[in-house]
This record gives C-alpha cells, structure tokens and sequence, in this order.
C-alpha cells in the first residue's frame, strides 16, 4: 500500500515538474495568461499569441417595453424572475424608476448589480383616473393598502363622487408620503 502512494507522488511530482506548473497540471492542459485580452495556449501552439474578443455588455433594457424573452437574456434573471417582474409592471401601471425593482424583495437576485442593466421611460407608465376606479380595483395598486383606499373612498363621498390625486393631497387624505408615490400613477 505504501509503495503504491509512492509511485503515485513520485508521478504527480514527475508531471508537474515536467510541466513547470504552467503549461500541463495533471493531465489537464492549462493555458497561460500573458495579458488582459491575449492568451498563450498550452502544447504545440506555446509561442502564438491569439486575441480573445470580449463580449461587450448587453444595451440596457427598457423595463417599460421588455418582454420576458429581453428580460431573460439579463445574467441572474430567469423565467421565474422575469414572470414577477412583469407581474408588478402590470399591477403598477409601469415603472417609473428603475429602483422599484427593489420592491420586488427577490431573495436570490442582487438587484443592486443588475440595476445597469435597466431603463425606464417614465412616458409609458399609464396613469389612471382615481375617480373612476371601484375599490376593488383601486386596492389592487401595490402602493394602497385597505386603509388607504376606506379613506380615499370616504374623501370621494364628501366631496361629491369627484376625487383627484390633488384633492386628496389638498384634503390631506393621505400622508406625503404615500401621495409622492402614488403621483406617477394617478390623475
């Protein structure tokens, strides 16, 4: 048993000395690095040197407009992914900042490195009249909880079945807060 680990140490150290720890490691051709964008292949081709083209990073992608095929093609994003995105898009009304993405609280995806990766035209969000919405869809916004939209219905009665998102700001409805939020989406 011990003659046998000999001859396979002394084999290991044969390759790699032999190799000199940059063309072969054991059987697996290594290549060697001589620059940031050219490589020196291990073997017959040791002197040549062969440009290794970099692929330049994907144009951003308008969140606003993308499907989930464009969305897909984004490192880190799968089908899962690109399916709650686009979900929120349509609860939204459309993306006006590429930091909602953040909203999303997805577990196993940083969003802070693929915020680059993104766009947004605020000109497609889709805004729509708080007067003429029903309480169900109204609370349908991820931006209303059940008590936002009680209170918006409330000021609605008051004043006459004629609401608007500055009427409520004017009424104090709603904190700044929330009304800053809901601006985009909203007339």
């Amino acid at each position: 048993m011990m003659a046998l680990c000999v001859v396979i140490a002394v084999s290991f150290y044969y390759r790699v000395a032999k190799a000199g720890l940059g063309e072969e490691f054991f059987l697996l051709p290594v290549p060697v690095y001589a620059a940031a964008d050219t490589l020196l292949p291990a073997g017959e081709e040791a002197g040549r040197v062969v440009r290794v083209q970099r692929r330049s990073p994907p144009p951003p992608v308008e969140l606003n407009g993308a499907d989930s095929v464009a969305l897909v093609k984004i490192r880190g994003i799968g089908p899962y992914y690109a399916s709650r995105i686009l979900r929120y898009r349509e609860q939204l009304g459309g993306f006006h900042d590429v930091q909602q993405l953040k909203e999303l609280r997805m577990t196993y995806l940083d969003i802070d490195t693929l915020l680059p990766h993104f766009t947004v035209d605020p000109a497609r969000v889709r805004k729509r009249a708080m007067d003429t919405m029903s309480f169900a869809s109204l609370l349908r916004h991820p931006y209303l909880e059940y008590e936002d939209v009680a209170l918006i219905f409330n000021a609605k009665r008051a004043a006459g079945d004629s609401l608007s998102l500055a009427m409520l700001e004017e009424k104090r409805v709603l904190v700044p807060r929330k009304l800053k939020r809901l601006k985009p989406y909203f007339y």
